[in-house]
């Protein structure tokens, strides 16, 4: 066995039976972690104009974890409309319901807790200041946000907050 101890060895061989039998779990003790990371990376797939199905099946290929993908493609936009929307002087909750259940239930999230949001509503800044605003209309249409205050606008309303946000990861 060489010289190295013997639960080193069983900890290599359950790793490389997992390897063997499924790359996913392999792949999962080397996952990149990083908001930061996923948030731009996810922007330069969004800038290739893939759909959310898509840029989340890159991340994940790309290494990043399931759940990190499933933010990303839902709170980068988010974000981006949210910067967009507050210079227009609307106002946003603090929390969101992270899907229809726990809006029945009355479960909330705040955003302050969500890495990704976090990273995500910084580099929507970040674009913003440095004028790249193509770019960051791209996002604000393909928000929620956007999709709910055009509808609204519709009906001839003139919405200054937006009460709610669900997300669904």
């Amino acid at each position: 066995m060489g010289c190295w101890p013997v639960s080193l060895w069983t900890t290599y061989y359950k790793v490389q039976q997992e390897a063997a039998g499924n790359n996913a779990s392999f792949r999962s003790l080397f996952m990149k972690s990083s908001p930061q990371e996923i948030c731009i990376r996810a922007y330069q797939l969004y800038v290739e104009e893939l759909d959310a199905d898509v840029v989340a099946e890159r991340l994940v290929s790309e290494g990043f974890s399931h759940e990190m993908a499933s933010r990303a493609v839902v709170f980068l936009p988010s974000a981006f409309a949210r910067v967009h929307y507050r210079n227009a002087g609307l106002s946003f909750p603090a929390h969101f319901f992270a899907g229809f259940l726990a809006y029945e239930e009355g479960r909330k999230s705040l955003y302050v807790d969500e890495p990704v949001f976090e990273a995500a509503i910084e580099l929507a800044q970040q674009l913003a200041r440095d004028g790249d605003s193509s770019q960051v209309w791209r996002f604000v249409e393909i928000s929620a946000e956007h999709k709910g205050l055009t509808e609204v606008r519709d009906r001839g309303l003139t919405p200054k907050s937006f009460p709610v946000s669900i997300h669904t990861f």
